[in-house]
């Protein structure tokens, strides 16, 4: 799934935009969604971090897009930003708040799907994956799937454990986690700890060897495991 939102007060450019977006998520066979926000105060407050790609337009009420894409990036350092705007020479102002390209009115669709190639080359959305939402006390937090290592049950809470060796604490059951991860690979190995395949080595014992951690394997949950392991490296073998 790849978001995306739209931050335009002129509801004949958000439409338009919207379906552009729509149709190259089509044309891509990706899954996309859009959501608009007329006014930026509403897009920022509060911020969700739900989108892999923001559309500014530049001139708006209430809040100009340059001063409302400062005040994002304060939130967010990674989303993508492109300004929409009649002018370039404001969008150029935007790599002070690291904008990744701009989309000039009036819009035309071929000139959308070249900035859109771009976009999915930086996104590298092949590579990532699937992403989820973590929603972290210090707010919400967007990851790839493939950057978890594994995660770590809490008493009513989960730490992700990140493959950069960072982590992200939620509320949450380990039970529901399995459940919405089991597609991507991701196996219990013990009743606190539910493992990302891709990053499993070796299996020694009751010992779980990943990447930069050593996980023990409950016997009542070993032969599942190890199951699960040999179906997975032998289609990545394929």
């Amino acid at each position: 799934m790849i978001r995306a939102a739209i931050v335009e007060d002129d509801s004949q450019y958000s439409r338009l935009l919207e379906r552009y977006f729509l149709r190259w998520c089509e044309e891509k066979g990706l899954r996309g969604e859009a959501r608009v926000f007329p006014d930026p105060v509403l897009f920022l407050d509060p911020y969700a971090a739900d989108y892999q790609i923001v559309f500014m337009d530049i001139q708006m009420p209430h809040i100009n897009g340059m001063d409302a894409a400062r005040r994002l990036r304060e939130l967010d350092d990674t989303v993508l930003l492109l300004f929409v705007t009649s002018m370039a020479q404001y969008a150029i102002q935007g790599y002070a708040v690291r904008a990744f390209d701009y989309v000039l009115k009036p819009l035309s669709y071929p000139d959308f799907v070249l900035k859109m190639s771009r976009v999915f080359h930086q996104l590298r959305l092949e590579e990532r994956g699937e992403e989820t939402v973590l929603a972290t006390d210090a707010g919400k937090v967007r990851v790839a799937l493939r950057d978890i290592l594994y995660i770590e049950s809490d008493r009513h809470h989960l730490i992700y454990h990140m493959t950069d060796g960072s982590s992200h604490t939620v509320y949450g059951r380990m039970n529901d986690a399995e459940r919405q991860y089991e597609a991507a690979h991701f196996v219990r190995c013990n009743s606190c700890y539910l493992v990302n395949l891709r990053y499993v080595r070796r299996v020694k014992g009751y010992v779980v060897y990943l990447d930069g951690a050593e996980l023990q394997i409950s016997q009542p949950r070993k032969k599942e495991f190890l199951q699960k392991f040999l179906v997975y490296t032998e289609e990545r073998t394929r």
